[in-house]
């Protein structure tokens, strides 16, 4: 079920009319029929592997969590619940190879062809799982207790508007946000209502509309040179963004209708001056989750320890600490890479690219330093080219993200380079050209008003838009309305396709 659907949009009504219809201490027990219809929707291997998920964790967490448990089983039963969940994470990403050993399987036995995986691939499997390990190692880091009420763990492991792309959220603060008193608010509806049908013109009137534009250039990129390309790349940095962070629009909008408060995910990402600086505004809560559970542990661990010493004993104290770093950039980077697909496009698209980026930057740093200066680096002219600096760099590695394979990728980057050729070929009318111009430029101002110079501060909400008189949020809900039923991609027995990232 798309969270752009109409479908959705009854199954919210009826989920958050009976939400508050139910006496207040009972209300977070309307959310587990929700959460269980709303897997089933998705498929009933979805229900079957989100259980798998919330029953193996809640289980390891227990143990692993037991601190009069020996040190050894505690770690045990993190290590196999960990491995058991990205066992099966890796099973469905790699659904493709499974399903030719499935098949061979079958021919052997006498069994119709066809790949069981090709049913089960669950939605958002990759924000699910990493959000329960999390859980895991909270409690065997002695960050948490470990919970032993099910039904309040099964209420934060598969909450269902966070099942598709997230946000990450950690135990300590969802499972508090679902499980304390839920009252009934004006404020809610008006702030929920505006977040969903953001989230909606974001998908259906930009995102739909600029995926024309990509699926012209990227499916048949052969015909295509020269400028053409380049618009192609440029719009599905568009399409991606907005339909990535529709998305979270949409889920934060409803979790708002329901009185529970999730973090923004997105702050202005295409305004940064540095690919460090887009990282921290760019899918936020899994940049933040990798940084606490992957990255500063492997900083800390023993292994690295051992490489930070002899790394300074080699190469001197100032240089030798910073090998660690770097190698726990590249295992960092490699690692989100995977997550996104598993495959070379992904692993160099969204991981060793920007983990190359990143580390020659830190070690130009002192040349940096030294011609900041004489640039003016603190003048809007410089800053302004900071900002198309990173957008560029963003853009290479979206075209790796984007094509079909590396080869692909590397034939599309070269065409760039071409005389333009191709423009018959997009099935885009002139009405369609302008719409989208006009609602990026929306969308761009919007995000200018949200932005904040400083990443470390918590991002603005469109809702900060409306703040006033209820009357002008309103005004503003029935314009984005009118705006998806007038300009929104769809039609007669259209049915809108899946978030990108819920795919992943």
């Amino acid at each position: 079920m798309s969270l752009v659907s109409f479908n959705f949009l009854l199954f919210i009504l009826a989920v958050v009319v009976l939400y508050y219809v139910c006496p207040v201490k009972f209300r977070k027990y309307v959310l587990i029929p929700a959460n269980i219809a709303f897997c089933c929707f998705a498929g009933v291997y979805t229900l079957a592997f989100v259980m798998l998920s919330v029953i193996t964790t809640f289980a390891g967490g227990l143990i692993a969590g037991r601190r009069s448990s020996s040190p050894a089983a505690r770690r045990a039963a993190a290590v196999i619940t960990i491995v058991f969940n990205f066992g099966l994470l890796c099973a469905v990403k790699f659904y493709g190879v499974m399903g030719l050993v499935s098949d061979s399987l079958n021919t052997l036995l006498g069994a119709s062809s066809g790949s069981w995986l090709e049913f089960a691939v669950p939605l958002g499997m990759s924000f699910y799982t990493l959000q329960l390990i999390g859980y895991v190692l909270d409690c065997l880091w002695e960050k948490i207790e470990p919970e032993k009420n099910f039904i309040k763990y099964f209420l934060f492991g598969s909450y269902f508007p966070y099942l598709t792309s997230g946000p990450m959220n950690r135990y300590s603060d969802l499972s508090e946000e679902i499980c304390r008193d839920h009252h009934l608010a004006a404020e809610n509806f008006r702030n929920g209502t505006i977040r969903i049908c953001w989230g909606f013109f974001k998908k259906l009137v930009i995102a739909e509309r600029a995926g024309v534009i990509v699926n012209a250039v990227y499916g048949d990129h052969n015909i295509y040179t020269g400028w053409y390309v380049l618009l192609g790349v440029t719009a599905f940095a568009i399409q991606l963004y907005a339909d990535f962070s529709g998305c979270m629009d949409v889920v934060i909008g409803v979790s708002k209708l329901l009185d529970i408060n999730m973090p923004e995910n997105f702050n202005s990402p295409y305004f940064a001056r540095s690919i460090r600086e887009y990282w921290r505004r760019w899918h936020i809560t899994l940049g933040d989750y990798l940084a606490d559970y992957l990255y500063y542990p492997l900083l800390k661990s023993a292994l690295f320890v051992k490489i930070g010493d002899a790394s300074k004993k080699a190469f001197g104290k100032k240089k030798g600490k910073k090998v660690p770093i770097y190698l726990a950039m590249v295992i960092l980077w490699t690692a989100i890479g995977y997550w996104h697909g598993g495959v070379w496009k992904y692993i160099i698209g969204s991981g060793l690219l920007h983990c190359f980026y990143i580390v020659s930057g830190m070690m130009c740093e002192p040349i940096f330093e030294k011609i900041r200066p004489v640039l003016k680096s603190d003048k809007l002219p410089y800053q302004i080219f900071q900002v198309v600096r990173t957008f560029v760099l963003v853009l290479l590695g979206f075209v790796f993200f984007r094509a079909a394979n590396v080869p692909d990728a590397i034939d599309m980057l070269k065409a760039i380079f071409m005389a333009s050729a191709g423009e018959a070929a997009i099935d885009l009318t002139m009405a369609n050209h302008i719409v989208l111009i006009a609602s990026v430029l929306v969308l761009a101002a919007v995000d200018l008003f949200k932005f904040r110079p400083k990443d470390t501060d918590e991002p603005r909400s469109v809702i900060t838009l409306t703040e006033g008189h209820p009357v002008f949020t309103w005004v503003i809900i029935v314009v984005l309305i009118a705006a998806v039923l007038v300009f929104g991609m769809y039609g007669l027995g259209y049915n809108a396709s899946s978030f990108i990232y819920a795919t992943i």
